[in-house]
């Protein structure tokens, strides 16, 4: 792998900008420690030269001079040496008394080299460096200063220890980053190795799931659940397609024998006439048959739900009920509606959609049940979901073919006989999934049990 295929690696990118920000805080950190602390160790070495200074400065009088000059040449002379500078003159700049010579004058706090000094009695370092100031006196000026050895060892203390820190911390995170680099680089390639695979053609292909239910497994489900819903497009396309050339393949063979009877009879209008007939019959069949897969493949892509609006179910249902209970007598069957719901029953969906599922699904039950078949439409509500019930008492679906009637063009055996296209029922799967609802086909004992589940809004 290439320096610029390792930068476009997002957890390799991720890495290292937290490493960088943990460097950067820890550097920040250290120098306003560094700061802080320097500026408290220099002001407590003021404290302690004013204090001399005040000390000393407390014999500072006409006749107690000679008495200063006195106790500057005796601390000048003690075991403190090393520490304090000191320097007494008179007006005119003459040395009276003290362990150093000749430091310039000035009005501000002066930071002097031991090198650079002119010491009666040199018992330090040349390299030590002293705080000092100048305080002038009734007859001349007193030079106090205070080795900053202090201030130098703590620099170098931390600067020690910031080097060591920064070891420890850079190793620490990059032991760090390079772990969480791979876990996410892991990540990431659990996800590419099932969508690359699904990319060449291996639709069963899933992200697996960590089983810590963190957002990535969250995304992670969210694709399968993507995944799973192009896995049964694509197979409702293929079998689609199989069933569509099975199905048609007898409409179109008979619409074939039609026309071509209709050319071999030419001489008998009546016949030629009613071949006509059957052949535009057998294309408006086809022509539904298409446009109902038209339907289905519009609303599978979702393109209908900018149309949802609110919608109360009770009403709805109490329409249906009234348009196709002149059709249920038509067939000598008999259609009733009833709801335990107290109030408006408000889901949101598209109204036209909506009717159309329950009227295909009465439509079934008139279609296919005998005359004298009792066909009920049932509302009811339990938490968190409307409940809406189609059953009927006619000849059911066997159990073994209810996970089949919901494919495009799938008929029953003795469903063949009767005219349809098999899209029914597929129609009514689209638009249940379309509203995020459930349906479930059952035994009514006799007859089936169709149940529909939409979420309360």
């Amino acid at each position: 792998m290439t320096a610029r295929d390792l930068l476009k690696r997002t957890p390799f990118r991720l890495a290292a900008t937290f490493s960088l920000f943990f460097i950067t805080t820890i550097l920040a950190l250290f120098t306003v420690v560094y700061l802080v602390a320097s500026a408290r160790l220099v002001a407590d070495i003021r404290d302690r030269v004013e204090t001399t200074l005040d000390s000393l400065a407390a014999l500072d009088g006409e006749r107690t001079f000679d008495d200063l000059v006195g106790l500057v040449a005796s601390e000048s002379e003690s075991v403190r040496d090393p520490d304090f500078i000191m320097e007494l003159v008179d007006k005119k700049g003459n040395f009276l008394a003290g362990n150093v010579r000749g430091v310039k004058d000035s009005n501000q706090w002066m930071t002097l080299k031991r090198a650079d000094l002119f010491l009666t009695l040199d018992r330090g370092e040349p390299d030590d460096e002293f705080l000092a100031i100048w305080r002038p006196l009734v007859k001349g000026k007193l030079l106090v200063g205070s080795d900053n050895s202090e201030v130098k060892q703590m620099k170098s203390f931390l600067q020690k220890l910031l080097g060591y820190g920064l070891v420890a911390a850079f190793l620490a995170i990059a032991l760090c980053a390079t772990y969480f680099a791979r876990e996410t680089q892991h990540r990431i390639d659990a996800f590419a190795r099932p969508l690359a695979r699904v990319s060449q053609g291996e639709i069963t292909a899933r992200v697996p799931t960590s089983g810590q239910q963190d957002d990535i497994d969250q995304v992670a489900l969210q694709v399968n659940g993507m995944l799973g819903n192009l896995q049964r497009l694509i197979e409702n396309v293929n079998q689609s397609s199989s069933d569509i050339a099975h199905d048609l393949k007898k409409p179109l063979g008979r619409l074939r024998q039609r026309l071509d009877d209709a050319r071999r009879g030419a001489g008998d209008k009546v016949e030629f006439e009613g071949a006509i007939e059957g052949a535009l019959n057998d294309i408006d069949s086809i022509s539904e048959t298409f446009d109902a897969l038209l339907r289905i493949t519009q609303i599978e892509a979702g393109a209908r739900k900018a149309r949802f609006v609110t919608v109360d179910l009770s009403l709805l249902l109490a329409d249906v009920r009234d348009v196709y209970d002149v059709v249920a007598e038509d067939s000598s069957d008999r259609l009733t509606y009833s709801t335990t719901c107290t109030g408006p029953a408000h889901v949101r969906g598209d109204p036209e959609l909506l009717v159309q599922l329950f009227a295909n699904l009465v439509e079934n039950s008139i279609r296919h049940c005998p005359g004298g078949t009792e066909i009920s439409i049932h509302l009811t509500t339990e938490p968190g979901i409307y409940r809406v019930t189609v059953a009927d008492t006619g000849p059911g679906i066997p159990e073994a073919e209810r996970d089949h009637v919901f494919r495009r063009l799938y008929r029953l055996e003795r469903a063949r006989s009767t005219d349809g296209s098999g899209l029914g029922l597929s129609l009514v799967a689209a638009i249940v999934e379309l509203h995020g609802a459930k349906i479930d086909l059952g035994d009514n004992a006799p007859g089936l049990r169709a149940e529909v589940r939409f979420p309360i809004v």
